[in-house]
């Protein structure tokens, strides 16, 4: 593959390419250099994963918690679905008796 020759392009083509590829060059860099820079025994994010690995507590705390959410969703869910089932049967005999009542205005008439 050949790369196409940019002296075609115009001056200020040229010259935002030139800046974009510098800023590319500069953040790159920067970020090579604060990774470098960083200690990774002192960063935060290593301590919050050591002290899971050696205290579980906070873990185990934490999954009691959506465990115990967990049943609590399951719960409201099937009194949910036990409310929508006497509503329908309510729906349903209100029905029954709408056509009840529109036989007998037929039948009277």
């Amino acid at each position: 593959m050949q790369l196409q020759d940019i002296s075609d392009l115009p001056p200020l083509a040229i010259i935002a390419f030139g800046i974009s590829l510098g800023i590319l060059y500069f953040v790159t860099k920067g970020g090579f250099s604060s990774g470098q820079r960083s200690n990774p025994a002192t960063a935060p994010s290593g301590a919050q994963v050591a002290a899971v690995i050696v205290d579980p507590t906070a873990l185990n705390k934490a999954t009691a918690a959506l465990e115990a959410q967990t049943m609590e969703n399951i719960n409201g869910r099937k009194s949910f679905e036990r409310g929508l089932e006497s509503l329908c049967r309510s729906v349903e005999r209100l029905c029954d008796e709408v056509d009840d009542l529109k036989k007998e205005i037929i039948r009277r008439h």
